[in-house]
């Protein structure tokens, strides 16, 4: 008697939570209640069979099922709901139109404060939609605004010509030299030392590897991040790579200090910190200062990194388009390496650029927004907290605006006719204004800097080289360069490929090379000249302080 009713409790505990998993599971799908979508389990919602890898992929899937003519679906991961959007008109009224309660940021579980909520101020495209991120987000657009307007092309010619004679001297390299050009333009523009680029790129991708969902499991598996540090492998390896990371940018701000004491230290982001103070800059202190320099320093590696690799899959697997730019740049340039002041008369290349980052764009899953208020949007409630996914894979996939959409078809922004084509073409296609960028008040500072460099960069590339599949020396076949195979990051690059970077001619590696030789010797003799001409700060009036807030 006594072991069946301890099977009959066991029974009715077993009923019991069955009839409770049932009555969430119709509660969750009941389509009177909620924005169509996949269907949902209780408690993980659709978690079980998204996948880490290519996720903007089941995205889309679901998208194509679920979406239909609203342009939108909802979706859950564990307790956290996602609206999904695949038509641009939605998130061009949610996102902007209706920007005002849904601009800000989801937490990233596995980076400490991410959204400043508490006041850490590092890292600004994660903030919340607080005072940190609106008086940071000011700094970064004068900053920006003002290198554009002045000297930074000059960085961008100088790392341009040095990466040319780097992939003469070592092609099999191209990628890691790649990202260096990158993070050398960057380096320059905030702290004024390329020597830096090798740490400020592992740095940039090991924050970018932190906050994506392909990172660490606990942005996936969040309730593991809670677990007590000595059994926290994830929150340890946080801890280190944090503090590493503020402790280097905060070298770097106090060395521009020291350098500047000393008159030695030349113009760039972090010496205009100092010029104006914190007070004028309207920081708290040096350390928020640190933050947002090293920060536009890391998010300018990765934003430009991609879509130059993406470039070199493009050229390789479209010959012609390739001869039609190096045709181009011939008859505009008449030999020279084309610069910013030609690129109103290359619109091919241009649109080769533009068509690469809408082919295989550089952040496919979108950057998330999160709902700061309820709304009532065409009917359905939506509540506070949802997460708005901007699904930029299915926006630049969209037929009716991209006609043949899988397929790389430049012509669609040279040619009337095309839905996407615009004049007059001395201006368009440009890069500035793409999904990609994001949207609102979310939308990315660095567009001017990210079009400026890959202009000059794939410019430089199809001035000097032919770039080919590279040919298996024992079998005499191409080696394949993939279209579809890349990391699964919030941003993206492709998987590690080989290929060929032929010179286009004895005479154009030659003049190449001169070029370095001579950008090489002009640099080194400017910097020498501005440490000879230097005065001491105190010979000047004023003083620079650092000030650790």
């Amino acid at each position: 008697m006594h072991s069946l009713s301890i099977l009959a409790l066991v029974a009715a505990v077993v009923a019991a939570c069955f009839l409770h998993l049932y009555k969430q599971y119709r509660q969750l799908n009941d389509p009177r209640m909620r924005v169509p979508g996949p269907t949902l389990l209780p408690y993980i919602g659709r978690v079980h069979d998204l996948p880490i890898k290519y996720m903007w992929l089941k995205f889309y899937e679901w998208g194509q099922k679920y979406s239909g003519v609203n342009g939108f679906y909802m979706t859950q991961m564990l307790d956290k709901s996602f609206l999904v959007i695949t038509d641009e008109s939605v998130a061009e009224e949610l996102m902007v139109k209706r920007a005002r309660h849904n601009s800000d940021r989801p937490e990233i579980r596995s980076i400490f404060d991410s959204k400043s909520t508490e006041g850490s101020m590092e890292y600004l495209p994660l903030m919340g939609k607080n005072k940190y991120w609106a008086r940071q987000r000011r700094l970064t657009h004068a900053y920006l605004t003002e290198a554009s307007n002045s000297n930074y092309h000059g960085i961008m010619y100088h790392e341009a010509k040095r990466w040319m004679a780097k992939l003469l001297e070592n092609p099999q390299n191209f990628q890691s030299s790649l990202e260096d050009m990158c993070s050398r333009v960057m380096c320059q523009m905030t702290w004024d030392d390329p020597s830096l680029s090798e740490y400020c790129t592992r740095s940039a991708w090991g924050l970018l590897t932190q906050m994506s969902p392909a990172g660490p499991i606990t942005n996936v598996v969040t309730p593991l991040w809670d677990l007590p540090i000595f059994l926290n492998p994830w929150k340890r390896a946080e801890r280190k790579r944090h503090d590493e990371q503020q402790e280097w940018w905060m070298d770097q701000l106090v060395r521009v200090r020291e350098k500047m004491m000393k008159g030695t230290q030349r113009p760039c982001f972090a010496r205009q910190y100092f010029e104006k103070g914190p007070k004028r800059s309207n920081l708290s202190g040096d350390y928020e200062a640190s933050c947002v320099v090293g920060m536009i320093a890391l998010v300018g590696i990765f934003t430009v990194a991609g879509p130059l690799s993406y470039w070199l899959v493009s050229m390789v697997h479209h010959p012609v388009w390739q001869g039609l730019v190096q045709k181009e740049i011939d008859e505009v340039c008449q030999g020279r390496m084309p610069t910013l002041e030609d690129a109103p008369r290359l619109p091919t290349l241009r649109a080769c650029i533009k068509e690469t980052m809408r082919w295989r764009p550089n952040v496919p899953t979108g950057v998330a927004h999160e709902m700061e208020a309820d709304d009532i949007y065409r009917g359905y409630f939506l509540a506070k907290g949802t997460r708005i996914l901007p699904l930029d894979w299915a926006f630049l996939r969209n037929p009716a605006k991209y006609p043949d959409p899988c397929n790389f078809r430049p012509e669609r922004w040279l040619e009337p006719g095309w839905p996407t084509y615009q004049e007059p073409l001395t201006q368009y296609p440009t890069i500035k204004g793409m999904t990609s960028f994001g949207w609102g008040q979310r939308q990315c500072l660095g567009q001017t800097v990210t079009q400026d460099e890959l202009i000059v960069a794939c410019g430089a590339l199809s001035w000097c080289f032919n770039l080919k599949p590279k040919v298996d020396v024992a079998t005499g076949r191409e080696l394949p360069v993939p279209t579809d195979k890349s990391n699964s990051l919030l941003i993206i690059k492709p998987d590690a490929f080989q290929m060929d970077f032929e010179p286009r001619s004895a005479a154009r590696k030659e003049h190449a090379l001169r070029l370095w030789e001579e950008s090489d010797k002009q640099d080194t003799r400017e910097r020498e000249e501005f440490v000879q001409l230097a005065t001491p700060m105190s010979e000047k009036a004023g003083d620079v302080s650092i000030e650790m807030v």
